[in-house]
C-alpha cells in the first residue's frame, strides 16, 4: 500500500509542477476563431452569387439552344440531285443544277476503300461513338492548341451530316450545341450505314459538285465504283477545304492532302503497305474542267424556262413556279426531249451567217432604246444615227432573226433559233417567243381558213370585193399598191395578199368567229380588248404574234385541219425512275380537211408563181409571207405535209430600221434551212380529201358560169368544197 501511495504522490507532484511551469499559458485569454472582414465577406458572397447567376444563365442558354434546335425532319435529309436533259436519241446533253450538282448513289455502289478513306480522315471512331465523340473532340482541341491553329477537326461524320442538313454553316456555340443534339437524334433514328450514305451524298467537293458520284465524274470522268484507292483518298482529302485542296486549282496541295489520307488508311490497316506504296506512286489522270454552259442554248432555254415549267406547274404536287424551278434544279429529273443535235447546230450556224441579212449593225441597245423614244411613228433612225449608237465589240447584231422548225404530224419541235448568236448574260433572248406583227401571214389563220370552214367562202374561186372600204372610226385600209381590182377570186386575193378583200371577208365571217378559230389553231396573244378589231386580219395586233404560235397555227393546215400540240418534251422521269409525265398525241379537229386543202393549194401556187425559184425545191411547198406596216417585221411561214418552218426577221427595236422587200431575204434564208432538212426527209404530197371538186366559176360572182359570163370571158376553173358550191 505504502509503495502505491508513494508512487501516486510522486505522479501528483509531477502534474503540479507541469501546471506551475505552464501557468503563464493558462492565464492567457482564450483564442477566438478568425472572422472575415466585411468587405472581403461581401466580395466572396458576390462571387458566389455571380457564379450562380452565370451558371443559371448558361443553363438557360443551353435550354434555349435545345428548344430552338431544328426538328429532325426526314425531308431535310432527302438528297438534292442534279437533273438531266436528253436529246431525241436518248443521249445526255445537259446537267441542270443550281449551285449544287449532285448524283445520289446507294452505299452498295460505293467501294469499300472510298468509305474507309472518309472514315480514316474524318471520323476514325465512327462505328464506336453515338454521334458525338468526346475523345476525338479533346484530341482535336489539344492538337489545335499545340499547332496554334485548326489542324484537326473534332466533328464526327454524324455531326457534319447534321450541320449540312439542318443548320447554317456559321461557327457559333449555338450551332455547335444544336449540332451535337441533332447528331444524337440522328444516331437514334438511323443506322450507321444510313448515316454514312447520306453523308457521302451530301458532302461538297468544290466546283459545284456535291456527293461522291458527282465528284468522281467531275474530277476523274468515271463513276464512283471505278475509283482507285488513290482517287478515293483524293476525294476524301478535298472535303477539308474544297477550294484549297482542289486538284484543278492547287494540285500540289491536293496531292499532299491525299497522301495524308493514305497514311491514315494504312495506320488503321484499311490498306496494306503495298497498296499504300502503289497509291502514293501511281499517277492520277484528272478530267478536264467542264464547261459550265450547256450546248444548244436556244432549244434548252425554251425547254427549261417555258415548256418544262408549264408541265411541272400543272402537276398536283407542284403549286408554284418557284416549286417547279426547285424540282428542275434539285429534283433529279430526267427530261427527254425532241432535240436533234445536228439539225439544231445547223440552224444555229445558219443564223450566224451575215450574208443572209440585208445589212448588219452592232448596236448598243441601251442607247438604241433611248434614241428611238423620240422618233415619231412611221419614222426610223437614219444610218448616221445608227452609226452613232454602234458598238463593234459589245453591240448586238441588227437586224435579228428567229426560226422554228416542227413536224406537224407528230408535234415534235425539231429545232429552234433564237437569234444570230447566243451570248450569255448579253443576248439570251429567245426571239421565237417575242411578239411581233405577223402582217398578212395571219390572213389564212384568222380569216380565210375559218371562212372556208364555216361556209362564208365556198372555195378558191369564191369572189371577194376589192373596192374602197370604210370601217369604224373612218378606217380606210389600202392594198400594197394602192389599187382596187373590183371583184377578185379568193385565190387572187390571197395570192397577191390584198388587204381590202381580207377585211371584207373578216367582217362577213365575224371577227369573233375568226379570233376563236385563230386561238384554237394556236395563236395565244390576242388581247380580249381587240377581238372585234377588223385590222386583226392584216396583222394589226396590239402585242403581235410569236413565231412559235405561227408554227403551231400553220401546222393545222399542213396536217389537214388537225391540230397536234407542238412540244419539245417527250417524257419526264423522276429520281426514283418513275415516269411522271409523257407527251400524249391528242389530235383535235380545228378545220375541215377541205378548208385546209383549199388554203394549201393556194399557198403552193403562191410559191410557184410569186416567190420565184427560192422555195421551189424537190417537193410541194406552201408558203405565206407577212410584212408589217413600215416594213419593220418580216414573217415567212413555209411548210410541207411533214415540216413547218417559221422565220421572223427585223430589228429588236422596230424604229431602228426596216427591211424593204423583206420576202426576198426571208425566202433565201428559208431555202438555206429547208434544203438541208429535206436531204433526209421523205417527200410528201398534200392530200386532196373527198368533198373537193374542180369546177368552173364566174370570176365576178364566184358562182357557176352563165352564158353572159362565158361571153365576157370571166370563167375560170378552180377548187371548191362540194356541198358549198351551187348555182345560187
Amino acid at each position: 500500500m505504502a509503495g502505491r501511495s508513494d508512487s501516486s504522490n510522486h505522479r501528483d507532484d509531477n502534474i503540479l509542477r507541469v501546471i506551475e511551469e505552464n501557468q503563464h499559458l493558462l492565464s492567457r485569454k482564450p483564442i477566438k476563431p478568425y472572422r472575415f472582414s466585411t468587405p472581403f465577406k461581401w466580395l466572396i458572397i458576390s462571387f458566389l452569387v455571380f457564379l450562380l447567376v452565370a451558371l443559371s444563365a448558361l443553363a438557360a442558354i443551353i435550354i434555349d439552344y435545345v428548344n430552338t434546335s431544328p426538328p429532325l425532319d426526314p425531308a431535310r435529309l432527302a438528297v438534292v440531285e442534279t437533273s438531266y436533259i436528253y436529246d431525241s436519241n436518248g443521249n445526255e446533253v445537259a446537267e441542270l443544277h443550281a449551285e449544287q450538282h449532285r448524283i445520289a448513289v446507294n452505299l452498295e455502289q460505293v467501294p469499300l476503300h472510298l468509305a474507309q478513306a472518309f472514315i480514316a480522315v474524318e471520323d476514325e471512331r465512327f462505328f464506336r461513338h453515338r454521334g458525338f465523340d468526346v475523345i476525338a473532340s479533346v484530341r482535336a482541341a489539344y492538337s489545335n492548341h499545340l499547332a496554334g491553329n485548326i489542324v484537326q477537326g473534332g466533328s464526327t461524320i454524324t455531326q457534319q451530316l447534321a450541320k449540312n442538313a439542318f443548320l447554317v454553316s456559321e461557327t457559333t456555340y449555338k450551332r455547335k450545341v444544336q449540332e451535337i443534339i441533332l447528331s444524337l437524334e440522328l444516331e437514334k433514328n438511323y443506322s450507321k450505314e444510313e448515316i454514312l450514305e447520306m453523308y457521302l451524298n451530301r458532302i461538297y467537293f468544290g466546283n459545284g459538285a456535291y456527293g461522291v458520284e458527282a465528284a468522281a465524274q467531275l474530277y476523274f470522268n468515271k463513276t464512283v465504283n471505278d475509283l482507285t484507292i488513290a482517287e478515293a483518298a483524293m476525294l476524301a482529302g478535298i472535303t477539308r477545304s474544297p477550294n484549297f485542296y482542289n486538284p484543278f486549282s492547287n494540285l500540289e496541295e491536293a496531292e499532299r492532302r491525299m497522301r495524308t489520307v493514305l497514311s491514315s488508311m494504312k495506320r488503321l490497316q484499311y490498306i496494306s503497305s503495298a497498296e499504300y506504296n502503289e497509291a502514293v506512286n501511281k499517277k492520277i489522270n484528272y478530267a478536264d474542267l467542264p464547261d459550265t454552259e450547256y450546248p444548244y442554248p436556244f432549244f434548252l432555254d425554251y425547254v427549261i424556262h417555258h415548256e418544262l415549267i408549264d408541265v411541272l406547274i400543272n402537276m398536283p404536287r407542284i403549286n408554284s413556279q418557284e416549286e417547279a424551278y426547285r424540282a428542275i434544279y434539285t429534283g433529279g429529273l430526267r427530261v427527254y426531249t425532241t432535240l436533234e443535235p445536228e439539225l439544231q447546230s445547223f440552224v444555229e450556224d445558219t443564223m450566224k451567217r451575215e450574208d443572209l441579212y440585208p445589212v448588219t449593225y452592232y448596236i448598243d441597245m441601251d442607247q438604241a432604246r433611248a434614241a428611238v423614244a423620240s422618233v415619231p411613228t412611221g419614222r426610223n433612225l437614219s444610218r448616221g444615227q445608227l452609226l452613232e449608237i454602234s458598238d463593234a465589240e459589245n453591240g448586238i447584231a441588227q437586224p435579228q432573226a428567229a426560226f422554228v422548225l416542227a413536224d406537224p404530224s407528230t408535234g415534235r419541235i425539231r429545232a429552234l433559233g433564237g437569234s444570230r448568236e447566243y451570248r450569255k448574260n448579253v443576248d439570251e433572248l429567245l426571239r421565237f417567243t417575242t411578239l411581233r406583227s405577223p402582217g398578212s401571214a395571219i390572213k389564212p389563220v384568222i380569216t380565210y381558213g375559218p371562212a372556208l370552214d364555216v361556209g362564208t367562202l365556198s372555195g378558191a374561186g369564191s369572189t371577194l370585193n376589192d373596192s374602197p372600204f370604210t370601217g369604224p372610226r373612218n378606217w380606210k385600209p389600202k392594198n400594197f399598191d394602192n389599187r382596187f381590182r373590183g371583184m377578185v377570186p379568193l385565190r387572187e386575193a390571197l395570192y397577191y395578199s390584198l388587204n381590202v378583200p381580207a377585211v371584207r371577208a373578216f367582217q362577213d365571217l365575224g371577227p369573233r368567229v375568226g379570233v376563236n378559230y385563230a386561238q384554237r389553231m394556236g395563236i395565244t396573244s390576242i388581247h380580249p380588248s381587240e377581238i372585234d378589231n377588223l385590222s386583226l386580219t392584216l396583222g394589226g395586233f396590239t402585242y403581235g404574234v410569236s413565231a412559235i404560235d405561227m408554227t403551231q397555227a400553220y401546222s393545222v393546215f399542213a396536217n389537214n385541219g388537225l391540230r397536234i400540240d407542238l412540244h419539245t418534251i417527250e417524257k419526264i422521269v423522276d429520281s426514283s425512275g418513275e415516269i411522271i409525265y409523257e407527251y400524249r398525241r391528242k389530235p383535235k379537229r380545228v378545220l375541215s380537211a377541205q378548208a385546209s386543202f383549199i388554203i394549201n393549194d393556194i399557198l403552193q401556187d403562191f410559191v410557184r408563181k410569186y416567190l420565184g425559184r427560192a422555195l421551189q425545191i424537190d417537193r410541194p411547198v406552201a408558203a405565206k409571207t407577212g410584212t408589217s406596216e413600215y416594213w419593220n417585221d418580216v414573217y415567212l411561214v413555209a411548210y410541207t405535209p411533214n415540216l413547218v418552218g417559221t422565220l421572223w426577221m427585223g430589228f429588236d427595236e422596230p424604229k431602228l430600221g426596216s427591211i424593204k422587200q423583206g420576202w426576198r431575204y426571208s425566202t433565201v434564208f428559208m431555202r438555206e434551212l429547208f434544203v438541208e432538212v429535206f436531204k433526209d426527209l421523205e417527200k410528201a404530197d398534200f392530200h386532196r380529201p373527198e368533198g373537193i371538186i374542180r369546177a368552173e366559176a364566174c370570176t365576178i360572182t364566184g358562182r357557176r358560169p352563165t352564158l353572159e359570163s362565158r361571153l365576157a370571158g370571166t370563167v375560170r376553173t378552180d377548187y371548191f368544197i362540194v356541198d358549198r358550191f351551187s348555182d345560187d
